[in-house]
């Protein structure tokens, strides 16, 4: 089933206006073609018409001198109108209408006079199944984007009105030489008026798309055109347009005007009328019904139908009166303005506009269509009092606010920055990381998942400093040779970027930033390589977090700005270089977007952290029954999510089978495995000057803080030794462990659940296996509520999606049983897939001089032998035990990915009684299986010389090898043959020869 259940309101805006005008043939004599060009081309003159009202497209317009040739263009050229002259050199205009028609039905055909006596003699013989309106030069060329608009709204109204609910607006004038000098006017104001409101749309794309909502206008000659007009599009006339004296029954008709104004004012009372009329007489009953009256012999009457606009139709401001003609109180220039501007207008204002439908009538001007059809019903008298329909109003923009901008990536607004959930900065790229995050957005924007999950899902405010701005910044600064080109350490990179100003775009918004963003902010790197399914870059950036709390908001400020340029400088770190090296790319290609956005959590003292981090997986690599691949997997911890992703002790659940705890199956594995640290942002600590510690401001703290913080209870529980059986109840005495069974066992919130939907959404949305990265605040849940505040739900957050690599779906088989004497390494629970033949060098950890204790210098071992191989061009199998990458050295070989950077295999081998869970979910995992580097996980103690296990490693066979290097802690060997590594991504199988076998 699709996950997409609905589309943003504004997209159904994208089908609007199918028929465009983009190629005109304008049929006359050389003269009269030159009287309309003047002193330039004729598509000249309407280009800049078009772009004096911020059209992006004119028509192109093409001469014909007679019919014949006209005919001629039309059967080799395709054209969207034909204008004809009140002159063509060869044959009648009704004739020559009816044979354009002939060669493509409905093709639009317009005549256009340079006369208005000439022009009153032809429209009496014109044949309206011929012609399609007649109009008349005068001398100013927005008649010409009259015409055009005028034939587009003919065309497109029936479609628009039924798409998307557009409005019209009914012209009634029967004289050609009046109507065609304002109807330029009109459609110039309702351009400008569109144009207008693109500075209130969300992004470029959905302000394209709000112009085209823009009302038809409908021009008819007589009361019979008129009222079947009104009749058929009646719920969506906006306005009427109308001259008193027009024809009725063949005649004209005194009063036909005002009776058809009678009749549309019974069925909508509040609908802006316009009457126009040569005679003055008329002015009196026009004021008596109620409406807004024109002296067509006024010499400001196109003023003062531009007046009508904007004061009657809301195409100008919003501005607060008590009364009619009363004094201006209040003023709206958007709907922000208009909010803020409800909040403190008199009652008396409120309840005079509110009863005229002003509010109503100035949204259906900005194209707020939805939102304009709920109010409109809604009187003052379904109130109790002005107040409740002054909240009323309130809550309904706001929510309209969060609806336009929901699941969109907007432009940078203070404006809308209250309403905008994700937003950017500058003009390039999202980076992948953010571009994952908001794709995830528009994706829970668009699924049933608020209907459907318990516990809602978001993601957090985001603002992103697209792509574009790092360029600026180092071409500004004149460091982009420096960057690319130096050898220097990660600090004094790093150093060097903080020296420098940020491009101004992103300098303007960081004050309002750090106001606005009142509490600890995460700023994270996402370049434009980052988080695709075959180098993920997992870890490699910096993401630095800040407390925002320091008493200056100059020094919050200088804070932000110096983590943009340490997210920045990382981009170049020697991490990231050797990382690139690896993937094929150049440094040059690379981009780096940054993303700024709240913590999650909440503070406790010093301390700010959720409830609870983790990262769940669609795939899991290594199931255990009743467990499947397609299951999934979820890695979850107390506090921040460091723990998870750098591979510290954290609890794996499948999201299908929560209540199966595999690494919890015996008591002592339970110890163990259980977490014992758990990482917060530390709110004491000033950040003072950056430097090259990139996470010092996140600290591990012991489970009794957790405990005395009142954050433990939810996730744990203690295990009774006289029992030997875990409690869910802190108030006992024993050890502490996480095992959150009041959420997966006890189903306190329905967490299980909600991740298997995620995930649903996102590999459905992605079209591929995903890793999210989450963190959830249980909020007031499970305690007492506090008296005078809003209670708070638990609420789930998503921080990050990617796609990830998953075994393949070949049907080609790799042989991966052989002969045990011939074998190094046998292995159940690899990854990868295919044969390799060229391996000669093996880098062990030795045996005999191993001790947890010195994981960090056994790291730093296995860099310098990965950079000496390097050097000479040489892959390798690395062999160790524990869990490789991870930041816990108490786990494992706390390597980075530069330190191993031409690893081509690794075999996680620990011995006996020294269990580590194999590294599934953690950013050196992502790594490893992305690039393509073999992976063996044997259990703890596998050896060859066991003959009951099955998966087991040669260990004598490899240290009777003559070592070519030995350290303190490593042999590297290098044999005279290959060995044969063989892995079948889709058993889960692996195998390593001795010796190439055909």
């Amino acid at each position: 089933m699709s996950v997409y259940r609905q589309v943003p309101k504004a997209w159904r805006f994208h089908d609007l206006m199918p028929y465009r005008v983009r190629e005109v043939l304008l049929v006359s004599s050389p003269y009269d073609a030159f009287i309309l060009e003047q002193d330039g081309q004729l598509s000249e003159l309407v280009f800049f018409e078009y772009r004096d009202i911020s059209q992006q497209a004119s028509p192109r317009f093409t001469h014909a001198a007679s019919c014949e040739e006209a005919l001629a263009l039309l059967g080799e050229r395709h054209f969207d109108l034909v204008m004809t002259m009140s002159h063509p050199a060869d044959g009648d205009t009704n004739a020559f209408g009816r044979q354009v028609k002939a060669l493509r039905r409905g093709r639009p055909v317009v005549l256009l006079a340079l006369d208005r006596r000439e022009l009153a003699e032809l429209r009496s013989q014109l044949d309206p199944e011929a012609i399609d309106g007649a109009f008349l030069w005068t001398g100013d060329s927005t008649i010409l984007l009259a015409i055009i608009k005028y034939v587009e709204d003919r065309q497109n109204v029936e479609h628009d009105v039924r798409q998307g609910d557009v409005r019209v607006i009914i012209v009634t004038e029967d004289s050609a030489s009046h109507y065609s000098a304002f109807l330029g006017l009109l459609y110039k104001d309702l351009m400008r008026q569109s144009h207008a409101l693109q500075a209130e749309g969300a992004n470029d794309l959905l302000r394209q798309l709000q112009m085209r909502s823009r009302p038809k206008v409908l021009l008819a000659t007589t009361y019979e055109e008129s009222l079947t007009l009104f009749e058929r599009y009646r719920p969506h006339t906006m306005a009427i347009i109308c001259d008193v004296r027009i024809p009725r029954g063949g005649v004209l008709d005194p009063t036909a005007g005002l009776d058809l104004v009678r009749i549309a004012r019974r069925e909508d009372p509040d609908l802006p009328v316009l009457l126009q009329s040569a005679e003055d007489s008329n002015r009196e009953l026009a004021e008596h019904e109620g409406v807004v009256f024109v002296d067509k012999r006024s010499p400001q009457l196109l003023a003062e139908i531009h007046d009508f606009l904007y004061v009657h139709l809301g195409f100008g401001d919003f501005v607060f009166r008590e009364q009619p003609g009363g004094p201006e109180i209040a003023r709206a220039r958007d709907l922000a303005e208009l909010e803020a501007a409800l909040a403190t207008v008199s009652e008396r204002s409120l309840v005079y506009h509110a009863q005229h439908n002003h509010f109503s009538i100035w949204l259906l001007a900005r194209s707020e269509l939805e939102l304009a059809e709920h109010l409109r019903p809604r009187k003052v008298s379904d109130f109790k009092n002005p107040d409740a329909l002054r909240r009323y109003l309130i809550g309904v923009l706001r929510q309209t606010h969060r609806e336009t901008h929901r699941g969109v990536v907007s432009d940078f607004s203070r404006s809308n920055f209250e309403h905008d959930a994700f937003s950017r900065i500058g003009q390039g790229s999202l980076g992948g990381k953010a571009r994952g995050l908001a794709f995830f957005n528009m994706l829970l924007a668009r699924s049933d998942l608020g209907e459907t999950a318990a516990l809602p899902v978001s993601v957090p405010k985001t603002v992103v400093i697209a792509a574009d701005q790092l360029d600026l910044f180092l071409d500004t600064n004149g460091l982009r040779s420096f960057a690319y080109t130096t050898d220097d350490d990660d600090v004094a990179i790093a150093r060097r970027f903080l020296a420098y100003p940020l491009p101004d775009a992103v300098e303007a918004e960081l004050d309002f930033l750090v106001a606005k963003l009142d509490c600890p902010l995460a700023v994270r790197s996402s370049s434009l390589l980052e988080d695709s399914m075959h180098q993920p870059f997992a870890g490699i950036y910096a993401t630095l977090m800040l407390p925002n709390s320091a008493p200056s908001a100059e020094e919050r400020r200088r804070q932000l700005g110096d983590a943009i340029r340490l997210v920045y400088a990382s981009t170049f770190s020697r991490n990231a270089k050797s990382y690139l090296a690896n993937t094929g790319y150049r440094i040059e290609e690379e981009k780096m977007a940054v993303i700024i956005q709240p913590v999650v959590g909440n503070r406790h003292g010093d301390r700010f952290y959720p409830s609870f981090s983790g990262v769940a997986q669609s795939y899991n690599y290594y199931p255990i029954a009743p467990q499947h691949p397609e299951d999934g997997t979820v890695l979850v911890a107390l506090g921040l999510g460091r723990i998870v992703v750098d591979g510290g002790q954290a609890l794996r659940f499948s999201p299908k089978h929560p209540e199966v705890l595999p690494q919890f199956a015996k008591t002592k594995s339970l110890l163990d495995h259980s977490q014992r640290v758990f990482y917060a942002l530390d709110m004491s600590q000033d950040a003072g000057e950056p430097g090259a510690d990139l996470s010092r401001s996140v600290r591990a703290y012991d489970l009794e803080v957790a405990e005395a913080d009142g954050t433990l209870w939810p996730v744990g529980s203690v295990f009774s030794a006289e029992e030997r059986q875990i409690r869910d109840d802190l108030s006992l005495t024993g050890p502490r462990i996480v095992t959150f069974n009041n959420l997966l066992k006890h189903r306190a919130i329905p967490l299980a659940q909600t991740v298997v939907r995620l995930l649903e959404i996102a590999r459905q949305g992605l079209g591929c296996a995903v890793e999210l990265e989450l963190a959830c605040e249980l909020g007031d849940w499970g305690n007492p509520r506090v008296p005078g505040r809003p209670r708070r739900e638990p609420e789930l957050f998503l921080l990050q999606v990617r796609p990830i690599a998953v075994p393949g779906s070949t049907s080609i088989k790799v042989a991966t049983h052989f002969e045990r004497a011939d074998t190094l390494c046998a292995c159940t629970r690899s990854l990868g897939y295919g044969v390799d033949e060229t391996i000669c060098d093996v880098v062990f950890v030795r045996r005999e001089t191993w001790n947890p204790a010195h994981h960090k210098l056994i790291a730093a071992e296995v860099g310098r032998l990965n950079a000496t191989l390097g050097v000479e061009g040489r892959r390798y199998l690395l062999i160790g035990p524990g869990r490789w990458g991870t930041a816990d050295p108490w786990l494992g070989i706390p390597v980075e990915w530069a330190q191993i950077s031409n690893v081509h295999a690794i075999v996680e081998a620990s011995p006996k009684g020294y269990d580590v869970e194999p590294s599934q979910g953690t950013h050196f995992f992502q790594n490893i299986t992305a690039l393509g580097v073999g992976y063996f996980s044997l259990p703890a103690g596998a050896d060859k010389t066991n003959p009951e296990q099955d998966d087991y490693l040669d260990w004598a066979w490899l240290e009777a090898q003559p070592p070519l290097r030995e350290t303190a802690h490593l042999r590297h060997v290098r044999l005279e043959r290959p060995l044969a590594l063989r892995l079948d991504g889709r058993t889960g199988r692996g195998t390593i020869v001795r010796a190439a076998i055909d």
